[in-house]
């Protein structure tokens, strides 16, 4: 699917009409924006720009819901938007692209990857992005890997040289699924420096939700969840710098024991080894959070709980903030009814630094939900998390640092960093490198159909930055275009303040006294704006231009506005009526009426174009150009062609103030109503007594007035009009349906009067019909029991077919559900109130419990009908002796297969010896054996009787001297 360019005219608005965001904003309910370009942006990813500043990418929706394509933009350590508003783009292929992530370059940029449908199917592609927003390599990205089944899930590491290492979920959805993890490395270059992707996850089939973090050596820690069904386990393995697997071929098992471990997360230690955090739900329905160590050789350092309270922990979420320490992050729910915030530092050694279950970062009253954590630079964290104190749908982000003891830093509820209207959530953090943070998140405030990015600065001390006074302005160059002298033209224009302290506008002049600004208010509040016109006033009929300057104590004033504008004439417009009635015209005549139109004005009048609303009314002069003073006389005229009142609005398009000028035009249609019916005879031919038989009349309105029908009656009850009554435009038609429902044999007739407006009323439908008795179709006995009957033997019972109905009954076929029923004759005629006697064959073709259905096809109302018929194949052994000399060792396909709830099984042996056959369920389990021990060579056969099994696929296997062969066959209930 090509995406389309439908936004373009909303995209041009917001890049001359948004300003780019200048410094950070120093007020939580203002924030600055990311990306605002409508639709959705979600997914968002965050690094550092090298430079204090961070660079963003996300998912982006804004040409079209759900064709989605990456875009990135930089923010400087001011808080200034380095890149095109709204970002630059990463790939707008075809279809979508979305779900990024992002690493550093090392070089103030960016290296990319993500999930891409543009060949029909889910790929990984890759992008590099330099420091000024420029991509690097192939334009929408290099192809990962393009294999036919589906990839996606990307993760990033770097490889340490200005390149990175890439890690996804690769699988097919054939059944079994089965998805296993793969990896490449590409350097700065966009140049994949493994000759193929490396598989990760070795033989387990099912691997997903990849986490990566650099070894410090070129290489890659990469954890995995793995899925044996029915319970996840976590794995993990090591690739050095080649690509090379340094530890098992499936990776090392992390956690495998009973329940489900899943959610692997990885950080490095910043010493050569990995920190592990996943989640465990083996002895509870909530998942505890562990923590793990993982050595270059794949053993493991250390494995903790994060914490032994009970309530569970998820959402965790890790961060190296020195060499050998872990920040690790968490919601908890040990307090009933409240999920809260939690975070904990420990070592290599698996040492808690603080409180053993972890250090609370909020006591708000609504529950903490999603915590981010980053080293705030002193030993210490920041945390970031959602707070929803204020209801669900009106979630705040929140913020609280945490001293390299483990003591909360700013107030015991955290700092608000957003307080904007509606939900913000998914707060992601980077260091600021002075003890705080950059925090982005995906925010609501637009509507909750619309979710943006924002993001703030939070300071050491928890506050935000205090940006200077700003003045910016909506629009810098105003046009007027053309204004009547003496007349004002107005433009509005916005101001707004996106600094940290107020704005005062000290004073306002005009290069041009014809040109003026004035504001709503002279002072704007931080992050407020106010409404100010522009006004322009020609004094003469020329072109002007001017400056206006605004004085305020904005950094970056003082500042301007360019206007312009050209003076014109006062062109003015006159009319001699503002009414025009044309009285009652005949449809297919028309009328006309003079209109005098008249320029009193002083300067040229062009009346663009006189125009009706309603085509009825037209007008002889469509346009004209009038010197002052001068006049003209057009002509309205009325040609209906509808009855009844018409009106409309002839409208003078002009150059005269007040345009356009508008006059009312009214008439009335008058017109005839003629009648024509398609049928005036209609047979309904032979129909059965009770049943009823439908034929249609189109009744056309061939006049120019509406067609009103009163009445449609019938003078035989036998015969009813089943279409409601309804009025008919002119050249409309209608189809009315008629009914024939006989109560008795014997030919019908009658007449359907129909009256209404038109000029030949009434007219007549005549109609006629015969009423016939159907057959009908019963049996005795109603069902067939055949008792035991021996395999290979027959049993005859007599079905008696009756007719109690009228007519001759037709039996076309009779057929079984089960072979080993059957009808002799099959088919026979059977007059009406007569019987005629069919012969039922039952022959038992395996033991055991047969039934079928006798499916009795014929012209009676209630065909098809049926017979149940039952009977039991027996024999004198449940294991019987076919042949006594086979030629070879074989098990034949049960029969019937599928079967319900007995079928049977043939086998042959060549010689003498000891022999077993049994049944397996789909998980391998014995549930009987059918035959066992010493047979002498031959072929045999068996009944398998699986009353008391449930429904699904099942394996019987038959051993014979060492050798062993094994067939399905499916129990249906």
């Amino acid at each position: 699917m090509t995406k389309q360019m439908l936004p373009l005219v909303f995209l041009f608005f917001f890049v001359f009409s948004f300003t780019t965001h200048a410094q950070w904003a120093s007020s939580p309910a203002v924030n600055n924006p990311i990306v605002r370009a409508g639709n959705n942006q979600t997914g968002h990813r965050l690094v550092s720009d090298g430079q204090g500043g961070a660079i963003f990418c996300w998912t982006d929706e804004r040409v079209m819901v759900a064709s989605s394509d990456v875009y990135a933009q930089r923010i400087d350590k001011d808080g200034y938007v380095r890149w095109t508003v709204n970002g630059v783009v990463v790939s707008s292929a075809t279809n979508s692209q979305s779900g990024p992530d992002i690493v550093s370059d090392g070089a103030g940029g960016a290296i990319i990857a993500w999930t891409d449908t543009r060949n029909g199917n889910n790929d990984i592609y890759i992008q590099r992005i330099d420091a000024s927003g420029n991509v690097l390599w192939t334009p929408d990205g290099i192809a990962v890997t393009t294999d036919t089944s589906n990839q996606a899930d990307p993760k990033l590491t770097t490889d340490g040289r200005g390149g990175a290492i890439v890690v996804w979920n690769q699988g097919h959805w054939r059944l079994p699924p089965g998805s296993k993890i793969y990896a490449q490395r590409y350097d700065a270059n966009g140049t994949a420096r493994w000759s193929t992707p490396v598989l990760v996850s070795g033989t387990l089939r099912f691997s997903n939700a990849p986490s990566i973090t650099s070894d410090g050596k070129g290489g890659a820690y990469i954890a995995y969840a793995y899925y044996p069904r029915p319970e996840y386990d976590v794995y993990a393995q090591r690739l050095d710098s080649n690509g090379v697997v340094q530890w098992a071929a499936k990776g090392v098992g992390v956690a495998t024991s009973s329940g489900s471990q899943d959610a692997p997360l990885l950080v490095g230690d910043g010493t050569g080894n990995a920190f592990l955090g996943y989640l465990d739900w083996t002895s509870t329905t909530q998942a505890n959070l562990h923590i793990v160590v993982l050595r270059p050789d794949g053993t493991q350092a250390t494995s903790l709980r994060a914490t032994s309270t009970n309530g569970g922990q998820l959402n965790h979420n890790l961060s190296n903030i020195a060499p050998g320490k872990l920040a690790i992050s968490w919601q908890d729910g040990r307090t009933a009814g409240k999920v809260r915030a939690y975070v904990q530092v420990l070592d290599t050694n698996g040492t808690k630094m603080w409180a053993a279950d972890g250090v609370a970062v909020s006591n708000r009253t609504g529950d903490q939900v999603a915590p981010s954590v980053v080293s705030d630079g002193s030993g210490g964290v920041i945390v970031a998390f959602e707070d929803k104190t204020k209801g669900a749908l009106n979630t705040d982000i929140y913020a609280q640092r945490v001293s390299d003891a483990g003591a909360p830093l700013w107030t015991a509820a955290g700092v608000p960093v957003c307080t904007a209207n509606n939900s913000q959530q998914f707060a992601r953090m980077l260091p600021d490198g002075q003890n705080g943070a950059i925090v982005a998140w995906e925010d609501y405030r637009p509507s909750f159909s619309n979710v943006e990015i924002y993001a703030s600065k939070i300071l050491a001390d928890g506050s935000f930055p205090i940006a200077p006074p700003q003045l910016t302005l909506s629009s810098k160059a105003l046009d007027f275009g053309d204004v009547a002298i003496n007349s004002t033209s107005s433009k509005q224009i916005t101001l707004s303040n996106p600094g940290g302290a107020a704005v005062t506008i000290a004073s306002i002049s005009s290069s041009d006294p014809q040109f003026s600004l004035t504001p709503d208010d002279n002072t704007i509040p931080p992050g407020g704006d106010v409404t100010a016109f522009a006004r322009f006033t020609p004094a003469g009929k020329n072109s002007f231009s001017a400056t206006i300057v605004i004085n305020s104590n904005s950094s970056s004033g003082p500042d301007t506005i360019r206007v312009t504008g050209r003076g014109t004439g006062a062109a003015a417009i006159q009319v001699d009526k503002t009414t025009m009635s044309f009285g009652t015209v005949t449809i297919g005549a028309s009328k006309s009426l003079p209109l005098l139109i008249t320029n009193p004005g002083t300067d040229t009048l062009n009346v663009s174009s006189i125009t009706t609303s309603n085509a009825s009314f037209t007008v002889s002069i469509a346009s004209r150009v009038l010197a002052p003073g001068a006049s003209f006389t057009d002509s309205v005229r009325f040609a209906p062609s509808a009855t009844g009142p018409i009106t409309a609005n002839l409208t003078l398009n002009s150059n005269a103030a007040g345009s356009p000028t508008v006059i009312s035009l009214t008439g009335t249609g008058a017109g005839v109503v003629t009648l024509t019916m398609d049928n005036t005879t209609i047979s309904f031919g032979d129909v059965t007594v009770g049943a009823n038989k439908d034929a249609s009349v189109t009744i056309t309105n061939t006049g120019n007035d509406t067609l009103r029908i009163s009445t449609f009656t019938s003078s035989n009850p036998r015969f009813t009009l089943e279409t409601p009554l309804s009025v008919i435009a002119p050249s409309a038609a209608k189809a009315f349906t008629l009914r024939f429902a006989p109560n008795a044999a014997g030919p019908l007739s009658g007449t359907f009067t129909v009256t209404s407006n038109a000029v030949s009323s009434p007219h007549t439908i005549t109609v006629d019909g015969v009423g016939v008795v159907s057959p009908a179709i019963s049996f005795s006995p109603t069902q067939l029991l055949f008792d035991t009957v021996k395999v290979g033997n027959t049993k005859d019972l007599t079905l008696t077919i009756l007719n109690p109905g009228g007519q001759t009954l037709s039996v076309s076929s009779i057929t079984s559900t089960n072979a080993d029923f059957s009808a002799v004759a099959g088919q026979c005629e059977v007059a009406g109130g007569s019987s005629f006697n069919e012969t039922i064959r039952f022959a038992p073709s395996v033991l055991g419990d047969r039934s079928g259905v006798l499916i009795i096809v014929s012209n009676a109302p209630t065909s098809p009908d049926t017979v149940l018929v039952r009977g039991v194949g027996s024999d004198v052994s449940d294991v019987q002796q076919l042949n006594a000399r086979p030629g070879e060792f074989a098990l034949a396909q049960n029969y019937p297969n599928p079967f319900n709830p007995s079928t049977a099984i043939r086998f042959s042996i060549p010689a003498q010896g000891a022999l077993r056959l049994s049944v397996l369920d789909h998980l391998g389990r014995e549930v009987a054996v059918l035959a066992e021990g010493v047979h002498a060579p031959g072929t045999y056969t068996c009944s398998f009787d699986a009353t008391s099994l449930a429904s699904g696929l099942y394996i019987y296997r038959l051993s014979f001297e060492g050798n062993t062969i094994s067939r399905k066959m499916l129990l249906l209930r």
